[in-house]
């Protein structure tokens, strides 16, 4: 795995300077709680306002905004949490191999004794490896700082889990997107911003679009639908937030695979 190691090398700080946002952002959520807590105001607000807007922070009825569930929910899971996740998803899947290939840096890996398999599967374990311990920063973060604030009174630490898991799934599905059109055309500005087109669309197709009408089943191939369908922390992640983007994660791999291993480098 020394093609792993290096990449994990040489992205370390700027991966350490993420998981030290994902801390203050779970500090910053769960200090604010105290103050909406036991206020039944916000949701007779939440009440008033259109149905996009709920479907945005993921607002249920069924799990008042002022409770830890609901508020966390709002403030971080359905919002910045899964935004972030998709955001460093995306980044580290077009730079693995489209962002190597178009700085030049691919060639000069790929003349060493190493196949385009070897490479390709290292760096993508290696990108999303990142990204799952980002994920798992902010699901010890949460745990052990929302305590003092009880911002997770009541919800189990399996809800949490699952919570935190279905995030990197979201992010996964994202980046393996970003890294299969990366490796398919080798340039990393390409993968963003097909990548960044898909989350923008699925995130819209589930909050806008759903609220003005019945998508039907354009809505259930959303991945945030999957991902939103639910209140996470109340109800636990649903296992189509899980396994959906797992699968399309792992048919987005054999994809660039395939296509990078017959194609000419740039």
């Amino acid at each position: 795995m020394t093609i792993a190691a290096r990449l994990l090398r040489d992205r370390r700080w700027s991966t350490l300077w993420w998981a030290l946002g994902f801390v203050g952002l779970t500090l910053f959520t769960v200090a604010l709680y105290p103050s909406i807590k036991d206020q039944p105001s916000f949701d007779e607000l939440l009440a008033d306002l259109p149905d996009a807007f709920r479907s945005a922070i993921g607002y249920q009825p069924s799990v008042p905004l002022s409770s830890p569930a609901g508020y966390l929910q709002a403030r971080l899971f359905s919002t910045l949490a899964p935004l972030l996740a998709v955001v460093f998803g995306i980044g580290a899947g077009a730079r693995a191999i489209g962002g190597s290939e178009e700085a030049g840096t691919l060639e000069l890996l790929l003349a060493n004794p190493v196949t385009r398999s070897r490479v390709l599967l290292e760096r993508y374990l290696a990108s999303f490896g990142l990204l799952a311990a980002l994920v798992a920063v902010l699901g010890v973060a949460l745990l052990l700082l929302a305590q003092p604030f009880g911002a997770l009174e009541g919800v189990p630490t399996a809800n949490v889990v699952g919570a935190c898991v279905a995030v990197f799934t979201l992010g996964l599905l994202h980046g393996s997107l970003a890294f299969a059109v990366g490796a398919a055309a080798g340039r990393r500005g390409v993968a963003v911003a097909v990548a960044t087109a898909v989350a923008v669309a699925g995130y819209l197709v589930e909050t806008v679009l759903a609220a003005a009408g019945d998508l039907g089943i354009v809505r259930q191939l959303s991945p945030w639908h999957w991902y939103l369908d639910r209140n996470l922390l109340a109800e636990g992640a649903a296992l189509a937030a899980v396994l959906l983007p797992l699968a399309v994660s792992a048919v987005l791999v054999a994809a660039a695979w395939a296509l990078f291993r017959r194609r000419d480098l740039r």
